[in-house]
């Protein structure tokens, strides 16, 4: 695992609230699969990944 940290402009954003994930040791991610496409989602914690879900 690299210890560099990824710079804000090429950093994931929450799908929910949008928020640029850097550093967040709560980001979570959920990889989905169609047709051989993969989709990743990311969230910056618990709260907006529930959100998503509901």
């Amino acid at each position: 695992m690299s210890d560099s940290t990824i710079s804000e402009e090429n950093a994931p954003t929450c799908t929910v609230c949008n928020e640029s994930i850097v550093d967040l040791p709560s980001h979570r991610v959920i990889a989905t699969a169609d047709d051989g496409d993969v989709e990743y989602k990311h969230f910056c914690d618990a709260s907006c990944e529930s959100s998503y879900h509901t």
